[in-house]
C-alpha cells in the first residue's frame, strides 16, 4: 500500500473515532443464547417495535406480495402509487411525499442536503440520538438546548440560540425518550422564527395526538417523517417518508436521494396494509389501551413513577440504580432500555407497551427485581 492510500486509511479511522454508537441493545438470539433458553421465552421490549399488529396478517401480507413480485426488476410504479395512497391517508398531495428505506436515511438526506463543514444543527436533549450521528458525519456541529423540567420546549431560548451557522432544527414530537408531543403552536413559533430548515419527526404520531403534516404548504421550512416501523409494525422491513412542499421534495427525491432506495417488497407489503388500514387503526387503539394500563400498573408499584405518553412506550423512573434493574430484568429474560439520566429525573428506563400478556410478564419481572 502506498503512502497516501495509508494516509486516508488513517484520516477514515481517526474521523471514526469521533463519531457515536449506535446501541441497538441485548438481542433475543444472543440472550436465549447466554441464558439457555429459547428465543420464544425472551420478552423483547426495548425497541418500541409494534406488537399489535397481529403477526398472521403482516405474514399473510408478505405471502400475497411474494407471489405477486419478480425481485430481479427494480421498483418502478410502485413508489408513486405508495405517495398516492399516502396522500389519501394523510390528505396531502402525493408530490409533497418523499419515499425512503426508513425514516433514518431521511434524517441523513436533509442532514446531507443542508450541512456543510462547519456548518450547526441544533436540537433538544434529551432526543433521539441518530440526529447528532448523522449531523457529525457531515463535519457540522450538532448542539442541543435541554427541554424544561415538564419536558417542553424553551422555544425563545432555541431560536435565541440559533446563529447564522444554524442551518437545521431536528425535533422529534412525540419526543424520545420523554413520550411527550410538543404543542403545535410551539412548533409553528419554531418553524416561523428560525431561518433554516426545520425536521421534525412523528415516527410515533399514530399513537399521539395531532401531525404536522397539514402544515408544510404553507410553512416551507418545514419537513415532516414518518415510518411504517412503528404503527404499521414494519420495523424490519424498512421504509419511512418525509412530508414537506412540493418544491422542497421534488428536490429530495430527484437531487439527493439515491435511485431505488427502498425495496420492491417494502413498497408492495405498504400498499396492501394500506388497503387494510382498519387492522392498523385496531392496533393503535388496542395500545393506547394497554399504554393507559402499563401507566397505571407502574405507578402502583412503590418505587416507580411511570411519565405520561403519547407514543407506544413508557419512560419511568425507579427508585434503585436504573442500570442494575435493567440487568436483573436481562437474568430473566426481559430486555427494556435504560436511559439513566433524563433532565432532573435520575434511574430513568424504557418499555415498550406490548400487548396484556406481555405487560403482565414485565410487571411481574419487574416487581420481583425491585423487591430484591
Amino acid at each position: 500500500m502506498n503512502e497516501r492510500g495509508n494516509r486516508v486509511l488513517k484520516e477514515i479511522f481517526a474521523e471514526a473515532q469521533r463519531l457515536g454508537r449506535y446501541d441497538v441493545g441485548e438481542t433475543i438470539e444472543g440472550l436465549a443464547c447466554k441464558l439457555g433458553k429459547a428465543p420464544s421465552d425472551i420478552l423483547k421490549l426495548n425497541s418500541n417495535e409494534n406488537f399489535f399488529v397481529p403477526l398472521d396478517s403482516l405474514k399473510s401480507v408478505l405471502k400475497e406480495v411474494a407471489e405477486e413480485t419478480d425481485p430481479r426488476i427494480y421498483p418502478r410504479d410502485e413508489p408513486l402509487k405508495l405517495k398516492e395512497a399516502l396522500g389519501r391517508n394523510m390528505a396531502v398531495p402525493p408530490e409533497e411525499i418523499v419515499i425512503s428505506a426508513g425514516s433514518d436515511p431521511l434524517i441523513d438526506l436533509v442532514s446531507h442536503m443542508a450541512l456543510r463543514r462547519g456548518d450547526e444543527a441544533l436540537s433538544i436533549s434529551p432526543t433521539f440520538s441518530i440526529y447528532e450521528r448523522c449531523v457529525r458525519l457531515q463535519g457540522a456541529d450538532y448542539r442541543t438546548i435541554p427541554l424544561r423540567e415538564d419536558f417542553s420546549i424553551d422555544v425563545e431560548k432555541m431560536l435565541a440560540s440559533a446563529t447564522p451557522r444554524t442551518k437545521l432544527l431536528f425535533l422529534c414530537s412525540p419526543n424520545n425518550p420523554t413520550a411527550n408531543q410538543f404543542s403545535r403552536r410551539e412548533i409553528q413559533r419554531l418553524a416561523e422564527g428560525f431561518d433554516g430548515l426545520i425536521a421534525v419527526d412523528e415516527a410515533y404520531v399514530d399513537f399521539a395526538s395531532f401531525s404536522l403534516v397539514d402544515l408544510v404548504g404553507n410553512l416551507k421550512n418545514l419537513i415532516v417523517f414518518r415510518t411504517f416501523s412503528k404503527v404499521f409494525g414494519l420495523a424490519g422491513l424498512r421504509l419511512g417518508y418525509a412530508v414537506t412542499n412540493r418544491d422542497l421534495a421534488k428536490v429530495m427525491d430527484e437531487k439527493f436521494q439515491l435511485p431505488y432506495s427502498f425495496s420492491l417488497i417494502s413498497l408492495k407489503t405498504a400498499l396492501k396494509l394500506l388497503e387494510k388500514i382498519k387492522i392498523i387503526k385496531c392496533a393503535v387503539e388496542e395500545s393506547k389501551a394497554e399504554r393507559s394500563r402499563l401507566i397505571e400498573a407502574l405507578n402502583q408499584i412503590p418505587g416507580v413513577h411511570a411519565f405520561g405518553s403519547q407514543t407506544n412506550f413508557v419512560l419511568f423512573q425507579v427508585r434503585k440504580n436504573s442500570g442494575a434493574i435493567c440487568d436483573a430484568l436481562l437474568k430473566r429474560g426481559v430486555i427494556v432500555r435504560n436511559i439513566g439520566q433524563v433532565l432532573c429525573f435520575e434511574n430513568c428506563l424504557r418499555v415498550t407497551v406490548a400487548p396484556p400478556h406481555m405487560t403482565d410478564r414485565f410487571l411481574v419481572a419487574l416487581r420481583a427485581v425491585l423487591g430484591e
